[in-house]
């Protein structure tokens, strides 16, 4: 009875045999009934809409619909791209502290034959961000040394948007010998423009501007924008790593 239910409820429904899922049943009128569609289909056309229901075999056996390991995402919502990119940079914020914190240089605690004092203080890191470069670059001394002993950079590629965290999470790892994980390299670009971002637009004058974006109540102009203008809706986001709101 619960199958039916779901069954009758959903928007569309498809029918799984071997490695085909053939339609079953569609409100929108957009599935061919006993049209055979690929998993690849199947898996675009359950993440733009609702209610997509996946039996397997003859629905007249059907125990339960298919709610189990690879199928389950197909009709459960994924995270939009500025969802992800926002708990990437909280990943990176948090990785950078655990690794000043910690000392580590990639084979044990920075100075670990000391005390647990010299460990935490031995070695100091420095970060040397430029935003006009978009770049961020990581220096690993000890207190007694002028010159860095290590050194790490991260640069962000002509079209990425500039985050200084996840760049310092990239310097600091290069600069330790760690690997860097794949979501840094590869965040994706924001979508949402906040408060405190950089943002890029062309103006009535057709000139490219840069601008931060700021409150409406706060007063604009000398390269500021309002949240809630119009060129933001136009305008692309250089740089979202908002250190000054918040207390970043």
């Amino acid at each position: 009875m619960e199958n039916k239910l779901l069954i009758n409820n959903a928007n569309t429904v498809f029918e799984k045999k071997d490695d085909k899922y053939f339609g079953y049943k569609s409100r929108f009128g957009d599935i061919v009934i006993g049209g055979a569609y690929s998993y690849r289909f199947v898996v675009h056309y359950a993440k733009t809409n609702q209610d997509v229901v996946i039996v397997p075999g003859d629905v007249n056996t059907v125990t339960t619909p298919v709610c189990t390991t690879l199928e389950e995402r197909l009709w459960k919502p994924e995270k939009t791209a500025q969802a992800r990119r926002d708990e990437i940079v909280e990943q990176a914020k948090a990785d950078v502290e655990k690794l000043v914190l910690n000392g580590y240089d990639g084979e044990g605690f920075w100075g670990a034959e000391g005390n647990e004092t010299y460990r935490k203080f031995s070695y100091s890191v420095e970060f040397l961000p430029d935003r006009k470069k978009r770049k961020v670059t990581a220096l690993i001394r000890r207190t007694s040394d002028i010159d860095p002993r290590h050194v790490g950079r991260a640069k962000a590629a002509p079209s990425d948007c500039f985050n200084v965290h996840i760049g310092k999470a990239i310097a600091l790892r290069r600069a330790l010998g760690l690997a860097v994980p794949d979501e840094y390299l590869n965040a994706p670009q924001p979508t949402e423009v906040r408060v405190g971002d950089v943002v890029e637009f062309q103006s009535v004058y057709k000139t490219v501007e840069r601008a931060l974006v700021v409150s409406g109540d706060e007063s604009t102009g000398e390269g500021k924008i309002a949240l809630g203008s119009a060129y933001v809706d136009i305008a692309k986001i250089i740089d979202d790593s908002r250190e000054e709101v918040g207390g970043e």
